[in-house]
This record gives C-alpha cells, structure tokens and sequence, in this order.
C-alpha cells in the first residue's frame, strides 16, 4: 500500500507544472557567463550565482535573457540573409524547432598555431568535435559534447602533463609524434518540476564560488559522472550531488593487482546550501566527503551518503569512518549594482589549539580566498575587473591514501595550484560590439617538494610521508615564485556557439633555486570556446 502512494505521489507532482518557458543548463564557459554577470549581481537580482552552472529559468527572472544570448551589436545587412551569413552571425549551424521541442548541432573547434620565443617551440592545438543540445518540452533538456585532439603545449604545460599524465581539464594522453593526443566527452540530461525541484544526470564539471578561482569545488579537473538534484525556493537553494571519481596511479603500489591499478573507483558526496540575505548578502555552506568503501578495489558504495538531508560528521563519527570530509562557506556581499565582494573558507582538518599555538601543524588544513569584482566600471560600459587572493595550506586537500584526497583523475578538485601556496589574480575585460579584450595578471608563491621529501603540494600523496610534524608554513619546501601575465584580442562572431577569432600573448617567470624557467608565447586561432581551459599555471 505504501508503495503505491509513494507512487501515485510521483506521478502528481511530475505532472504538476506550469509554463514556464525553456529551461536547461548553460555551458560552463566563461565566456557565457561574462554576458549574464553584470545583471546577475545587480541589487534586484535574487540569482544563486555561487553554484554553476546555472539553469535559464534562473536569468530568465531577472534579465531579458535572449536578447543577451544573441547578437544584437551586428546589423541586419544583405549576407546575414542567405544561409553562410546566417550561420556565421545568427543561428547555431543547424538547428531544428518544432512545435515543442529544439535540436542544435554546432562544432565544436580548436584551431590555434603558436611559437614560445624563450623556448624556441612551435606549439598548436588541432581540435574537432561537435556540441549536440537541446529540449523536449518545457522541462526536459539534454547537451553533449566530443571533440578529439592533438596539440604540442609549451613546455611549462607540457612538464606538468608530463608529470600527472593528464592534460589540464581535459583527460589522459598519449603522445603522437612529438604532440599529445587526447580525447574528452561530456553529457548531461536535465528534467525539471515545476520551478522549483530539478534533477540533473551527466557526465561534466560543477563549480562553487563568484570568484576566478575556487578553493570549494571548481572545474579545473577531468569530467565525471554525477546526480544531482537542486531545490530553489524562497531564497534559499539547496544543491545535493554524489559523483564517481577515479584515480589514476602513476606506478603500481605494492601487493595490488596490476590490471586493477589504473583506474581505482572512489567516490563523493556533497550538500550544498545557499541563502540569500536580503538584497546584498547571500551565505552558503558547503558539505563534503571523499569516500571508498573497499580498500582495496573500492567498488563498494557506502549507502550512508545516499541521505541527501544528513551532514556528514555525526554519520562518520557514528561510523568510526575513516573517510575525508570537508566544510566550506561561500560568502557574496553586493556593495552595489556593480561592485561585489566574495569569499570561501575551506576547511579541510584543523584542531584549534594547535591554531592557536601557530606552529605550523601539518593537520591544520585550511585554504581561504576573498576578491572583489566590479562591472561597467568608471561608467564605461562592458568593462569589467576581478581581483582575488587565495591561500592554501600545506597538505589541504591530501589524505591518508589517493583513494580519498580530494582529486579526481590525478587533478584536484578545487584550486588548479593545488596546495601550499599564495596567490593574487587580478583580470580586466573589455568589450565592445563584438570586439573584446582580456588582460590577466597573475602572481603566486608555493612550495615544491626536494630532496624525495613530501612538503605538502603534491596533495596525490598521502600526509603519512610528510617531511615534518610542525613548522609546515607557506611556502613549505622549495620555493617557487610564478609571474605571469596574459592578453587576449579577439572578434565573436556568434554568440550561440561562442565563434571566434583570437590573439594571445602570454608571458611567464618562474624563479627557484633551481633556477628559472620563462616564457613568452604567441598565438593565434580561431574557436568555438565552450570548455574554460586553465592553462594558468
């Protein structure tokens, strides 16, 4: 009898919804998000802004959303009237409507050429793929993307591929005459109930924070599968999620099977829940666990973390767990309709007394982060600022085994530097009708490990081989000191499928007693920049 009421419930409420308009999710794509940020943190805005990606239904609320989404600075002429002016300018490049569903297919492309003149290294990416989206009705909505590549790095980003063996954001690779070769998928489906209650299924990256950066959950590491279900009512949104993350040996480890080494099966659980406060202020605390429930093979899954409404500490005390649980907080302030502050504190192990003692403790784990971001500063329409500050200490992040740091894919899950270290981002953007500019300056002290000793960035390794009980300060270890500055210039010529043409510079110091390592590297492409590629290293 219970059943069937539960049931019959179901069957109600997935039956019960208004019109309410397309609703799906957009890409994680900064440049995207660049166009809806300076109504998003407006003093009449009531968006979520800290968990990403966002749904339309969201911005639909509080901007005219469409017409941001098209390209309004181009005017109407002749050659936008026949198919290539269409698809170049308007339209996605092929597109289907009917009277209540929508399919796009758009490529999905990365063709860039560059030369690093410190280096003497010719560098390029050749990249191919497709992006497949759209809807089904008013509630349902799906997005898929391939593409397949090769590309020869600069030779920073290539030692750090080199060492990790996975591409930045983008999977494992193997080379092929002199480059790498790699290749990278995602796919999500999502179904909504009414306004309120939507469940998303797929194979991507989330993001937590309003910052550049986030020491919380970001989207620096390769793609996974997740659930995860999201509430917005009131003011208030609440996010549940559970995703599968592998880990990926560099060697095999004594006593384990070498056919099961590679691509050992952890996972995570995480709550997330936001409130705004008024119109200025919103606070959101952030809930998470790395867990394996097999020691040696993991394919266990702890039914424990299923509980979307528990936190997860009186569980893992209950349990005696062994598991690596984190607590964050998420803080928005909006000093006006233009200018917002922002903070995160992760807090990933600390006991205060040993805080208080200031001795440098190696399980005082804390990473902290504020900035501030500003939009059509000095009255100068599209020109927007960021600058932020983060600070991570030593052995955050790390655990006691691979199999539950908080990684994904040897790449961490929050910050791309990993741990032990500081660092301030400052980016200033610019645009004007389809012209724009993008300058970054940034500038970061970390420890490395020497000698064979662990000093707490390589958070693969587990805090058991630490060099030291006490004295673990930033930067712990050899210190490394990275400045590096980046201008980009370029045309969009479609705002539906992020076309455009672009020029790049990047220059890059790095300085340790080991010496240093520079480099000043040219490019040019053409791209369909759907994938944020942190390369900022």
């Amino acid at each position: 009898m219970t059943k069937r009421i539960l049931l019959f419930t179901l069957i109600v409420i997935m039956c019960w919804s208004n019109t309410y308009g397309q609703d799906y999710y957009i890409m994680m794509s900064r440049d995207f998000y660049d166009r809806y940020e300076p109504f998003m943190y407006q003093l009449n805005s009531d968006v979520h802004t800290s968990m990403r990606p966002l749904r339309s239904y969201e911005l639909k609320q509080f901007m005219n959303f469409d017409s941001i989404s098209s390209n309004n600075e181009i005017r109407n002429t002749k050659f936008q009237s026949i198919w290539v002016g269409r698809k170049l300018y308007k339209e996605h490049f092929l597109q289907k409507k009917g009277e209540d569903y929508n399919l796009y297919l758009d490529p999905y492309i990365d063709f860039t050429a560059g030369h690093d003149i410190d280096d003497d290294r010719n560098c390029y990416t050749n990249m191919r793929g497709i992006w497949l989206s759209g809807n089904i009705g008013e509630r349902f909505s799906f997005s898929t993307t391939f593409a397949e590549n090769q590309a020869k790095f600069p030779s920073y980003i290539d030692s750090v591929i080199s060492l990790y063996k996975v591409v930045p954001g983008q999977g494992r690779t193997k080379k092929l005459y002199g480059s790498r070769d790699f290749a990278f998928a995602t796919g999500t489906i999502s179904y909504s109930l009414k306004k309120y209650f939507n469940f998303q299924f797929g194979h991507d990256k989330n993001f937590i924070g309003d910052g550049y950066r986030s020491i919380l959950l970001s989207d620096y590491a390769f793609n996974y599968p997740f659930l995860k279900i999201n509430v917005d009512v009131w003011k208030i949104k609440y996010t549940f999620m559970l995703a599968a993350f592998q880990d990926i040996l560099i060697g095999p480890p004594p006593n384990y099977d070498p056919e099961d080494f590679s691509f050992r099966k952890k996972w995570g659980s995480f709550h997330y829940f936001d409130f705004n406060i008024g119109k200025r202020m919103s606070v959101g605390i952030l809930e998470g666990v790395i867990w394996k429930s097999d020691s040696v093979r993991a394919k266990a899954i702890d039914i424990n973390y299923f509980n979307p409404f528990i936190f997860f500490r009186p569980v893992e005390f209950s349990m005696s767990s062994p598991d690596n649980a984190m607590l964050g907080l998420n803080l928005k302030f909006k000093i006006s309709s233009t200018v917002t502050t922002y903070g995160q504190v992760m807090l990933d192990d600390f006991k205060i007394e040993q805080v208080r003692a200031g001795t440098g403790w190696y399980g005082n784990k804390q990473a902290i982060q504020w900035g501030i971001k500003g939009f059509n500063l000095l009255r100068i329409n599209n020109l927007s600022a960021l600058t932020e500050i983060n600070y991570v200490r030593p052995f955050t992040y790390s655990h006691r085994s691979s199999l539950s740091n908080y990684c994904h894919y040897n790449e961490p899950l929050a910050h791309a530097l990993r741990s032990d270290f500081i660092e301030s981002v400052t980016i200033i953007k610019y645009t004007y009708r389809n012209f724009y500019s993008r300058l970054q300056f940034m500038y970061y002290v970390a420890g490395a490990d020497t000698g064979g000793y662990n000093y707490g960035n390589n958070i693969l390794l587990p805090y058991s081989t630490k060099a030291n009980e006490y004295g673990n300060f930033v930067p712990n270890g050899l210190k490394n000191t990275v400045k590096y500055a980046e201008l980009n210039v370029g045309y969009l010529f479609n705002p539906h499928n992020n076309l455009k043409v672009e020029f790049g510079i990047v220059s890059r110091k790095q300085n340790s007693l080991l010496g240093n390592c520079n480099s000043l590297y040219f490019t040019f492409g053409i791209k369909t920049s759907l994938l944020n590629k942190n390369y900022d290293l």
